[in-house]
């Protein structure tokens, strides 16, 4: 769900997962503001011969990266790693599943970015806003970014602010109904724009106008909003922020196909560290440098991202050598772990990522809230993360994760597997021992673990409901596509944090019409409430806000909370200088990291 989607990201999934459950009743005290997830450095910085891949060490800073010596060097540097299917666009402003997200961040960069620990800092604007260096309004509604004058496009053109509001404004069009628009609604005039029927051409264009984003000089991006917002910076380091050349989108997209100008490698014109060569669909991308890249240059030579779906076939090709990063098949952990040479190459981390199954809320008979219950109370989190996990992860009655400002510990706990209860639920719905009950499907991507999960889930609801449900595995972007249009009963998916803040976690995904919200749940009072605080300037008054909404969306069963996910994944000794942060994906472990990864002699 990012991703996906970041809508975090139900395209691949890292291990195997199930299902749990939701629902709450008692209010838990606030969540106090927490400190996202530390990296875990996978190899030593800045030994040129880094270290011994293991566990993972949180540290505080990012360390200094010091320069190899060619004597230490593979003279080949390339690196290799599986993304688990075929990306559904790359697209900056139509992305929102994580096999997307993953390779745009290698070819973008926008105004400021995450380090390690996942603390912003600046890259094409000078420096991170704030209202002490002037950067923001004393009433907070004001953000001015000051952009460096060195940065390029990978053929040469230099990077404007104009190309920045250009593709915020492009991502608010209404007539590309992309899904994360609404992130940006605190913006000045963008809801209005993006939420618009409006056919007249040239009163759609006053409203495009009238949307608070513009470029004052080549170099100056001011952004104006409705309200004040906490995390606006945040938003300012995600895909729809980053620039896009108006010239060559148009030059070389249709209005039925709006990123029909991904498609070529050589329209893909990007400002970050890599550039594309080569897009084999179905296949494999391949990366190399992007030699105008204003920063330090990567010492990988060649980044090639497979797409195979199975997770054995992955693993066998980290076996023998062929993936430089590979991840773990679920039947596969407990060998893994107790293998001296694999358990040395393991790299194991907290996560920012939930996973879970997720209805069509419009849908009968999921638009009732107690056959929602009933679902998610038959599923045994337990046995789930012990029996199919391999205790890879931590059982979700909730859904923001822990080590995300707002993690709430104790809600939902009232929810714990019960099958007599489920069975009750149920009958109170009006479905005794499943009678009437209409037939239910539940739809996945079959990728790698996937099958498992949706098995165990299947044999958890006709052991404690008694009812069968229909397993439907599609093809990855098929299932993406699915979701996004709303055309499925009951789905798998994720959430990987975007950034580290209880609002990447429930308005968008929850509120009434939100980009992300493929349950069709709607709740006007919640809606109500997520507004207020988004603006609160109050950070105890805030996270109290975010309490009380996350309750809310426990309560009513919107989704059935799987398990919150950990970095689980194997490591070839040789790279060094990478690490895993909370917000990376399945997609591409490491993937904030590939500008300054190396691989030694082997």
């Amino acid at each position: 769900m990012s991703r996906l989607r970041r809508l975090a990201s139900p395209v691949a999934i890292l291990a195997s997962l199930a299902l749990i459950l939701v629902a709450c009743q008692s209010q838990p005290e606030p969540a106090p503001a927490a400190t996202a997830a530390p990296a875990a450095q996978v190899t030593k910085a800045p030994a040129a011969t880094g270290g011994t891949p293991g566990a993972g060490t949180s540290a505080a800073t990012t360390m200094p990266v010091a320069a190899p010596s060619a004597a230490d060097m593979d003279p080949n540097q390339l690196f290799r790693v599986n993304i688990d299917g075929e990306p559904p666009t790359l697209d900056p402003d139509m992305a929102s599943w994580d096999t997307s997200i993953a390779v745009i961040q290698q070819v973008f960069e926008g105004l400021l970015k995450f380090d390690k620990d996942l603390n912003l800092l600046p890259a094409l604007a000078k420096d991170v806003p704030t209202v002490a260096n002037g950067g923001i309004s004393s009433d907070g509604k004001t953000y001015t970014y000051k952009l460096r004058t060195d940065a390029k496009y990978s053929d040469g053109k230099p990077v404007s602010a104009k190309d920045i509001e250009y593709s915020l404004k492009r991502a608010l069009d209404p007539a590309l109904a992309t899904e994360y628009a609404s992130f940006y609604y605190t913006v000045a005039g963008a809801e209005d724009y993006n939420t618009s029927k409006e056919k007249d051409p040239a009163k759609l264009q006053t409203l495009r106008d009238s949307v608070g984003v513009k470029a004052t000089d080549d170099s100056t991006l001011q952004v104006k909003l409705k309200d004040s917002r906490a995390s606006f910076n945040d938003l300012a380091a995600l895909w729809p922020m980053f620039p896009i050349r108006e010239d060559v989108v148009k030059a070389n997209s249709t209005t039925e196909k709006p990123d029909k100008w991904t498609d070529d490698p050589k329209n893909y014109i990007g400002n970050g560290a890599f550039k594309i060569t080569e897009w084999v669909h179905q296949d494999h991308i391949t990366l190399v440098p992007n030699d105008n890249y204003y920063g330090t240059k990567p010492k990988i030579k060649k980044m090639v991202l497979t797409m195979v779906t199975d997770a054995q076939s992955e693993y066998a090709a980290y076996l023998t050598g062929e993936r430089e990063i590979g991840k773990v098949p679920t039947a596969l952990i407990e060998q893994v772990q107790k293998d001296p040479n694999l358990s040395q190459q393991l790299v194991r981390s907290p996560r920012l990522s939930t996973f879970a199954i997720q209805f069509n809320n419009k849908q009968k008979p999921f638009d009732n809230v107690k056959v929602r219950q009933a679902f998610s109370i038959a599923i045994d989190r337990d046995a789930l993360i012990n029996n199919v996990r391999k205790g890879v992860g931590k059982a979700a009655y909730s859904w923001i994760p822990p080590g995300n400002p707002g993690y709430q510990a104790d809600l939902g706990k009232e929810y714990k597997f019960d099958a007599t209860k489920a069975k009750q639920l149920l009958a109170d719905a009006g479905f005794p021992n499943g009678q009437g009950l209409p037939p239910v499907t539940f739809q996945y991507a079959n990728t790698r673990n996937n099958p498992i999960i949706a098995q165990f889930a299947q044999e958890q609801w006709k052991t404690s409901l008694g009812i069968d449900v229909k397993l439907e595995p599609m093809e990855s972007k098929a299932f993406s596509d699915a979701v996004s249009k709303g055309q499925y009963m009951m789905g798998f998916y994720g959430w990987n944090a975007d950034y580290p803040d209880p609002d990447n976690w429930l308005p968008e995904l929850f509120g009434t019409g939100a980009g992300n919200n493929h349950t069709y749940y709607s709740n006007p009072t919640l809606d109500d409430l997520m507004k207020k605080a988004i603006a609160e300037p109050d950070e105890k008054k805030r996270m109290q806000m975010w309490a009380d909404a996350q309750k809310t969306v426990v309560d009513d069963a919107v989704i059935i909370f799987l398990f919150h996910d950990e970095n689980f994944v194997l490591v070839k000794p040789y790279v060094k200088d990478a690490f895993l942060t909370g917000m990376d994906g399945t997609a591409l472990p490491a993937k904030f990291s590939t500008d300054r990864i190396w691989l030694a002699k082997h």
